[in-house]
């Protein structure tokens, strides 16, 4: 036999071997939670009350890609429009209230399947203390509903996320 021959059975086993290895790192992603979801509900517990973080029906997305990338926003349904039309000269109230009423993060995520854990790599925000940092969150999914647990994150107690898949 020549030795091209020979070496060619070899290399088609690497290449077998390669291809087995990349699907797991790719289930890292959780394929379960792939996809666009729609932001339900974003709740407090403070002092054992529950507070609606942007409102009683607040709006947002988190897009989870198979490539393990994520985009997260959720806004207050009731942002003030600027009096102005132009949003670089909002007024201190304007500016506080829709500093308040948002919050938005991407970067890149994996996921701990076995114990039911998010983990965010965040690469930027618009609550720049959290650029670069690596959070957890544990999950539940449940149909097309996912729900996680955000602690102590927001400056204040823990938090309830709930999301709603987008079909």
């Amino acid at each position: 036999m020549r030795p091209m021959l020979r070496t060619l059975p070899a290399a088609a086993l690497v290449t077998l071997a390669l291809c087995l290895v990349i699907p797991k790192a790719f289930s890292q992603a959780a394929p379960d939670l792939v996809g666009s979801w729609s932001l339900v509900s974003l709740t407090e517990y403070k002092s054992g009350s529950e507070v609606e973080v942007l409102g009683p029906h607040p709006r947002g997305q988190l897009i989870f890609s198979s490539d393990g990338r994520y985009v997260l926003v959720g806004l207050r349904a009731d942002l003030p429009k600027f009096a102005k039309g132009n949003r670089l000269w909002g007024s201190t109230e304007e500016n506080q209230r829709i500093v308040q009423g948002n919050f938005a993060h991407f970067g890149t995520y994996t996921v701990d399947a076995a114990a039911r854990v998010i983990v965010f790599h965040i690469q930027n925000g618009t609550f720049p203390n959290w650029d670069g940092d690596v959070q957890q969150r544990p999950f539940t999914l449940d149909g097309d509903r996912l729900t996680y647990y955000t602690p102590g994150s927001f400056g204040y107690g823990a938090s309830k996320v709930v999301w709603q898949r987008l079909k």
